[in-house]
């Protein structure tokens, strides 16, 4: 058993004790008050980086790639840039000690994969990372590791004969699910790839190798897995995940309006932006789940996740503005009565409980809500 994940798992199963005994934890003002409040509770003083939730108390009070790096350009936009700066310092020297780019650094400084396996995004947001904080020096002094995690990427992940990635299990955004050849993956390796031009370009000069250019993964990603109508889950599998038909656009990958238009168009006729934006899936999943699910049941099956919904009405707003300033009026609403930024609802818009877990209500996420406020023009 691995010791480091058993003490996760066992934090949050003591706030989950404290939440059926004395409820979600609940902050005073308006929607914006509270989102700043968040983001203030997630930076930690002492270690100095943003943990993905408040508190040492809280689900998450640790570093995650994955998640920072979704977050990080709106935290630069909204003033905290020298936290994100010093956030990459803490990360970086963890990584680098340990030899490895993982999903999260525990509160003791331990770098971990969820599930116990590799985890291709957690490597793709990091190299994101390091380039929209411009952290030159760092990655000047940690060229030799960071070559390394590109080949080692490479290596695990890619499937030289055809050019996509490789049929196995990796650790990804919907980590409790077993997908191979998995259409999120991919569009992970297309990111890494282009990170890793964007850094060279950023340093004048080829600091970084990149052997995945070779593989053209961009049009790849479209020949395997592009249905004509939207993203499927792997190259045998048409099942519309909401997730995979939001990255590419999202991160930038494709920018084909007519593209986006099909993929939300799918994404709404399954019902998977109602009540709210957004579930990964319908409750008819045929999608198979790591046995730990049995602590969270339905976790990534039919609910609402938050942090999909953000990049999701980014998104839309692309299309139609309109839209998306009523797709996030409706957090506005979730904020100020739940008066937090939940992590997850269940399959009917109630924030999310098992018998051994309760979502979180203060994420480092509430940064993507404020951002795109502010970029929508959101008014009353």
């Amino acid at each position: 058993m691995n010791l480091a994940l058993f003490s996760e798992g066992l934090r949050m199963f003591r706030r989950n004790l404290r939440v059926k005994c004395h409820g979600f934890e609940r902050y005073s003002g308006s929607d914006e008050e509270i989102c700043r409040k968040i983001i203030e509770d997630c930076w930690n003083k002492e270690k100095v980086y943003f943990q993905t939730s408040a508190g040492m108390n809280s689900n998450y009070p640790e570093f995650y790639a994955r998640d920072f790096g979704m977050c990080v350009e709106p935290l630069i936009r909204l003033g905290y840039r020298t936290q994100c700066e010093d956030t990459v310092v803490y990360a970086m020297e963890q990584y680098a000690l340990h030899q490895k780019i993982t999903v999260m650094i525990t509160p003791k400084g331990l770098p971990i994969n969820f599930p116990d396996t590799y985890s291709p995004d957690s490597v793709a947001y990091f190299f994101r990372i390091l380039r929209i904080t411009q952290s030159k020096k760092l990655i000047v002094r940690n060229r030799a590791f960071l070559n390394a995690e590109i080949i080692k990427f490479e290596k695990n992940v890619i499937n030289p004969q055809k050019g996509i990635v490789a049929k196995k299990h990796f650790s990804g955004m919907r980590d409790y699910v077993i997908v191979k050849e998995s259409c999120y993956d991919m569009i992970m390796a297309c990111i890494l790839c282009d990170e890793i031009e964007k850094i060279n370009r950023m340093m004048r000069t080829t600091t970084l190798h990149n052997p995945l250019k070779k593989y053209a993964l961009k049009k790849n990603l479209i020949t395997y897995y592009w249905n004509g109508s939207y993203f499927k889950n792997n190259p045998t599998d048409d099942t519309l995940t909401g997730h995979c038909n939001i990255f590419p656009y999202a991160l930038g990958i494709i920018n084909d309006k007519k593209m986006i238009k099909k993929s939300l168009r799918a994404i709404t006729n399954a019902d998977l932006d109602k009540p709210f934006p957004l579930r990964y899936e319908r409750t008819q999943t045929t999608s198979k789940f790591i046995w730990q699910e049995i602590f969270v049941s339905g976790w990534e099956r039919d609910t609402l996740w938050t942090f999909l919904a953000m990049p999701y009405i980014e998104v839309l707003s692309k299309v139609d503005k309109k839209r998306a300033r009523q797709e996030l009026k409706k957090y506005r609403g979730l904020i100020e009565e739940h008066r937090g930024f939940i992590e997850v609802y269940d399959a009917g818009g109630k924030p999310y409980r098992s018998l051994f877990f309760s979502t979180e209500t203060r994420m480092l996420w509430a940064c993507m809500y404020l951002d795109l406020k502010k970029r929508l023009d959101l008014k009353k």
